[in-house]
């Protein structure tokens, strides 16, 4: 066999092979695949938001899964590494283009679907997104909808090395939308961008306010963990509901994203962004009482 089918073949195999994962760990969150070749055989490593859906009760689930690679895609000796990204889930291009794609097959507004997107990604850290919604989004002409904010490299060899990119489709009643993810992520480098080296003094200063920072919001945590949510002004439904999320205090608030609230019955994007506020609020009434009880 010649190399170049070798290669063609190897290549298409990996295509396959990750088509297949995608579908098994859509439930999960796929946030994206990696393929190594060891002396021990082919490891796979596998990014998901939640684990324990492919690990399944004792790796039941992974067993399945490692047989099903060996005899369907012909790999010998697999062996399957589960990597979890809840931690930088809004930073992960294609866990985040499967959730606008999951938004669109919901109902939602392909507008408020693409901003919010965007804003999350923002909000994480990331230098630059852009979010790209095509099909029938209104009518029955197909046409592109691009929401974009900060940095965004189009093209070259930079544009391959800073963005990362995920792609995927939702399918709703007036066909299939494609949906494209692109983001610079917050440790990306430019080459236009230069480092100059300062005396050791600086250095130190600067670690001093970073561990100084660290302290601040250890204790500012601390302090709206122990705020119940029954302090906060909001409609006894809504309590129950953010109760029933197993939610107890203003910390879990503080800590949640704004579409992670929304997927709590009864909050849309106004009142999640109202219980945002709420919490800054009566965290500075506390901090306000702390510092009169010091004076004193």
């Amino acid at each position: 066999m010649a190399i170049e089918r070798k290669f063609v073949q190897e290549n298409q195999k990996r295509v396959l092979l990750k088509e297949f994962l995608m579908k098994e760990s859509e439930r999960a969150g796929f946030g994206g695949i990696k393929i190594q070749r060891t002396p021990l055989g082919t490891l796979i490593t596998l990014e998901v938001e939640r684990p324990g859906l492919i690990i399944g009760r004792g790796g039941k689930r992974i067993k399945e899964l490692t047989e099903t690679i060996a005899n369907r895609f012909n790999i010998e000796n697999p062996q399957i590494e589960i990597e979890e990204v809840s931690d930088n889930a809004a930073l992960n291009a294609q866990l985040m283009a499967q959730k606008v794609a999951a938004a669109l097959e919901r109902g939602w507004h392909f507008r408020r679907v693409g901003h919010s997107t965007v804003r999350r990604i923002m909000d994480a850290g990331a230098r630059g997104c852009q979010v790209i919604i095509s099909g029938k989004l209104t009518g029955d002409r197909h046409r592109t909808e691009k929401f974009t904010m900060g940095y965004i490299k189009y093209c070259g060899e930079v544009a391959s090395r800073v963005m990362e990119e995920g792609m995927a489709t939702a399918k709703t009643k007036p066909g299939i939308i494609g949906v494209k993810v692109r983001l610079m992520p917050p440790h990306a480098r430019l080459p236009d961008e230069i480092e100059i080296l300062k005396e050791e003094e600086e250095k130190e200063t600067k670690e001093e306010k970073r561990t100084r920072a660290e302290i601040e919001k250890e204790e500012m945590l601390e302090k709206l963990e122990g705020i119940p949510i029954d302090e906060l002004k909001v409609n006894k439904l809504i309590l129950e509901e953010l109760k029933k999320a197993g939610i107890k205090n203003a910390r879990q608030i503080y800590e949640m994203d704004t579409n992670d609230l929304i997927e709590i019955k009864g909050i849309g994007i106004k009142r999640a962004e109202k219980l945002k506020e709420m919490v800054k609020e009566v965290l500075k009434k506390y901090e306000s009482k702390g510092d009169k009880s010091d004076e004193q």
